[in-house]
């Protein structure tokens, strides 16, 4: 015989006062979730903004020939007054980010090259005007590189989004790697935007007490999750741990926590924080006018901060344990006539990344909070004495536990394959350094190539050695000799009995010097994520709150 459900709301006094979120009104697709509604413009279409373009139709070979600094420097100050949609406001903070970050961290082809702690006006003055229209910080974020960065490959495919139907329209190294990097997690946005639709649809379930409506809404959410889970794994495919830390990683840090990459102070925005620099009295009120910006963050998605705030998952300052809510506090808030704001989360690194999302998606956030009251509704439908009969398994009540749980366990598993990524692609390149096992190249035969004409090319090269040629380039010598950008070439090597041959310790000690964010770590010293935390210790944390939220 079904048990009979007890209301835990009255639906007289909440129906009149609910009023459902709209995606809509926070810049959100119902379609597609915090991406775009329509694909992100591959080109400004005002003539004016050809300057910028410009750089950008050959961004990956000038950053290769060492040109951006010099280009940028060149480079015209042009306002925005010229961008009339929020599409042409998202191109232009994209293709400025790209130019900025190359800036910052991409050498002018001297080996010894510092990172800039200057960005010119060129850039920081459009950049800041941008972000301001946009309300979110001047530098590489998420939303810069994934969510307006990307392409549908044939828009009659079965299923447009997916991520073997996407691409990117600009990369820093140019690499595939880099590419499938940025698209795994656009296709996981494309992919958990029913995931959002369903929040909303389980609010609305909770309003008017309709424990069916809300268990749906949440099998909704999990199926969601499930499916963001088999896309996450698909990261090890294309995307090469050692590429992706020693070629990519770096470009998308941030000014924040840098100084052993070589800005202790951040970055200095000129032409917008240091108009009246001539009335500063001192270096040290110069630095104060430096910015510092976390860089590129997973935790700068609006997405899965909305999937913890609709199920209630709280997070706490890492190294500190809490509790999640109980069902004392469940009642409290229910209970009440108007909605009770629920207070931000505790941990200050995720309050602070909002700050890098568009404006709408944190008002999104916020907003939510506000309204959300799933986890409450479900602790008080399922009383303790239901929660020891795991048999009633037809009971409306029991469904509804075990749809919240499952959603649960569907962002524990997320979370715990994100750990592995960043084992995978962080701590391991880190603690094992740039070295590679290269093959070794047999002797040219005399037959080939005459003794004399050997003897001559030898000292060729030797004497190029002893006197470089400008660009960082050594004469006669197509390959970087900057071991830092490309390791593997480093000529500093040590033969191998099978063979081949492998960098040796004082050439990779030269590349931990300059290698900045991308650097050898032999001792114990925190490895940090390009957003400037200690990236393991914040992610298993927040794996474990997830978990313990369990009913």
């Amino acid at each position: 015989m079904p048990v009979e459900h007890t209301r835990v709301l009255s639906t007289e006094s909440h129906s009149n006062m609910y009023s459902p979120l709209q995606l809509e009104d926070y810049d959100i697709s119902p379609i597609h979730g915090f991406l775009p509604t329509e694909q992100p413009l591959r080109r400004l279409p005002d003539p004016y903004y050809e300057p910028w373009e410009m750089i950008m139709d050959k961004y990956n070979h000038y950053l290769l020939g060492h040109h951006i600094r010099r280009l940028v420097r060149k480079m015209p100050i042009l306002g925005t007054d010229k961008l009339s949609t929020r599409a042409e406001y998202q191109r232009a903070f994209t293709i400025l980010s790209f130019m900025a970050h190359a800036f910052v961290w991409g050498r002018n082809g001297a080996a010894s090259e510092p990172a800039s702690e200057f960005l010119p006006p060129s850039i920081s003055i459009p950049w800041v005007a941008v972000s301001e229209f946009l309300q979110l910080n001047p530098v590489v974020c998420c939303a810069a590189v994934c969510h307006w960065n990307w392409q549908i490959l044939d828009e009659n495919a079965n299923d447009p989004m997916g991520l073997d139907n996407l691409g990117t329209l600009h990369t820093f190294s140019g690499s595939m790697d880099e590419s499938w990097f940025y698209l795994v997690t656009v296709a996981i946005e494309a992919k958990c935007a029913p995931g959002l639709n369903a929040i909303l649809d389980a609010i609305a379930g909770v309003e008017y007490d309709n424990i069916d409506r809300v268990t749906h809404a949440l099998n909704r959410i999990s199926g969601a999750l499930c499916e963001a889970n088999v896309i996450l794994e698909r990261m090890y495919e294309h995307c090469d741990p050692y590429v992706f830390y020693w070629k990519i990683r770096e470009f998308l840090a941030g000014w924040e926590n840098m100084a052993e990459a070589g800005l202790p102070y951040g970055v200095l925005y000129e032409g917008v924080d240091d108009t009246d620099t001539f009335s500063l009295d001192n270096w040290q009120s110069l630095i104060r006018r430096f910015r510092k910006y976390a860089g590129g963050s997973a935790a700068q998605t609006p997405l899965l901060q909305a999937f913890d705030i609709a199920l209630g998952i709280k997070h706490y300052p890492t190294g500190k344990r809490g509790k999640q809510s109980s069902v004392v506090e469940a009642q409290n808030r229910l209970r009440k006539q108007d909605s009770v704001p629920e207070p931000p989360p505790a941990n200050s690194y995720l309050v602070r990344m909002r700050d890098y999302m568009p404006g709408g998606h944190r008002r999104f956030l916020e907003d939510l909070a506000a309204t959300c009251r799933i986890r409450e509704y479900v602790l008080l439908t399922c009383s303790d004495s239901l929660l020891r009969q795991t048999h009633m398994g037809s009971d409306p009540r029991v469904l509804l536990r075990q749809a919240y749980n499952n959603c649960l366990d569907m962002m524990k598993a997320f979370r715990d394959k994100h750990i592995m990524i960043v084992s995978r692609y962080i701590i391991a390149p880190a603690r094992s350094g740039p070295s590679i096992v290269l093959p070794s190249v047999p002797p040219i035969s005399s037959h080939i190539i005459p003794p004399e004409e050997q003897s001559r090319a030898r000292a060729s090269q030797q004497s190029s050695t002893a006197h470089p040629l400008p660009g960082g380039r050594l004469g006669g010598d197509s390959l970087p000799a900057d071991p830092t950008m490309y390791p593997q070439t480093n000529k500093s090597s040590t033969p191998l009995s099978n063979g081949g041959i492998v960098c040796s310790k004082p050439a990779a000690a030269q590349l931990q010097s300059k290698a900045r964010l991308a650097r050898t770590v032999t001792d114990d010293s925190v490895i940090r994520g390009t957003g400037g935390t200690d990236a393991i210790q914040f992610l298993k944390q927040v794996r474990n709150e997830t978990a313990h939220t369990k009913i």
